[in-house]
């Protein structure tokens, strides 16, 4: 199973009235976050930003030459506009673990941090799937001043 063309993608995500935010030059991800980074030679990555809901949702894709997408890398952040309550990002963060867990199977490495315990003043929480047809690295910042972010990386090699 492969992800669609860049091309379809674009379609797609203009028929769904997402807002192109490229930033026009190249930019790449950590091999932490992607570990097959380096094995690709990348356009550069084409950024959409989905109608706001309870999230500022933004989807980076990165692709080749040849239009085949590698890497979907989702982001999502408070919506200023309705101020997100906390509890949402949470049921977010699970609602997504669930979907992947149920479409790929059990995650390989589950980690969750303790931010009333931590020093530091973000706390990071990190789930990955590993199968023959997706990975998935999903991972949430949590703030002790109350930001919250989620990402999810999606790839098949």
């Amino acid at each position: 199973m492969e992800f669609p063309k860049i091309s379809e993608i674009k379609k797609e995500e203009i028929s769904e009235k997402s807002k192109n935010k490229s930033l026009g030059y190249f930019w790449g991800v950590s091999e932490d976050i992607y570990p097959f980074f380096s094995n690709h030679k990348f356009e550069n990555p084409i950024t959409y930003e989905r109608p706001p809901n309870n999230f500022v949702l933004k989807v980076d894709y990165f692709f080749d030459k040849k239009e085949d997408v590698k890497l979907k890398f989702y982001e999502w952040n408070y919506n200023e506009k309705i101020e997100t309550p906390r509890e949402i990002f949470t049921d977010k963060f699970e609602e997504i673990k669930n979907f992947l867990s149920e479409k790929i199977g059990n995650p390989i490495f589950v980690n969750y941090e303790n931010l009333e315990r931590s020093k530091g003043e973000t706390v990071r929480d990190d789930v990955r799937w590993r199968s023959e047809n997706l990975n998935a690295y999903l991972f949430r910042f949590r703030g002790k001043e109350g930001f919250e972010q989620i990402r999810l990386v999606l790839y098949r090699d």
